[in-house]
């Protein structure tokens, strides 16, 4: 494991002897003097530090105590998939049927490899391959609604707050993922996340539920 500074307050921790999520949780949970936090990425993990009282040898001389990782968290997501403004272009483009393109997004549980971008996005991989390879919009919208489930390349993420975005929408959640104001985060990065088909009915009639 390397340690490349980041001006004078980060680091990027890179040629992890494990998953980012994993080393990331193991250095939040354990007291290291000037340590503000650590934030994983897919395979890189930041570190947020106080200058004048952390010592990066405290991570790279292998002194951080290893441990069992935390069983991931499991959350459904429920999708309303006729409501994604992009579904039937997603569909030309990859040569599916709605119905084959809702089976495909809803096969499999997806791990949350960071959380970035606004508070509660996280990044969840891998699409199957049927679904992957889908670009970025030319132009990104100015306004994409919360709820709102997206894919591009191999990824996928739901929209928990109301933000700019490029990526393809295939549909939309009911429920609230996010609350800034009462710290609500309930997904983090090593968690998985499963989505489930619903109605409009459905859609409509839990509208505003948490996660």
């Amino acid at each position: 494991m390397r340690a490349e500074p980041l001006g004078d307050c980060a680091y990027i921790l890179r040629d992890l002897p494990m998953p980012a999520y994993e080393l990331a949780e193991m250095l939040n949970a354990q007291p290291m003097q000037g340590l503000v936090e650590a934030v994983a990425s897919y395979d890189t993990v930041g570190l947020y530090i106080e200058p004048f009282a952390f010592d990066i040898d405290q991570v790279t001389g292998q002194r951080v105590r290893s441990s069992a990782p935390r069983k991931p968290r499991l959350h459904t997501i429920p999708v309303c998939y006729s409501l994604g403004a992009d579904i039937e272009s997603v569909c030309e483009s990859l040569s599916l049927s709605e119905t084959e393109l809702v089976e495909l997004h809803s096969s499999l549980a997806y791990r949350c490899y960071a959380v970035g971008f606004c508070p509660g996005f996280g990044y969840l991989g891998y699409l199957p391959p049927g679904l992957s390879g889908v670009p970025r919009r030319p132009s990104p919208r100015t306004r994409v609604e919360p709820g709102s489930v997206a894919i591009t390349g191999n990824q996928t993420a739901v929209y928990p707050l109301e933000r700019p975005g490029g990526w393809a929408l295939i549909g939309k959640t009911p429920l609230c993922l996010v609350d800034v104001e009462e710290g609500y985060f309930p997904i983090t990065a090593g968690d998985e996340v499963r989505f489930h088909p619903i109605a409009v009915e459905e859609f409509e009639a839990r509208k505003g539920e948490r996660l």
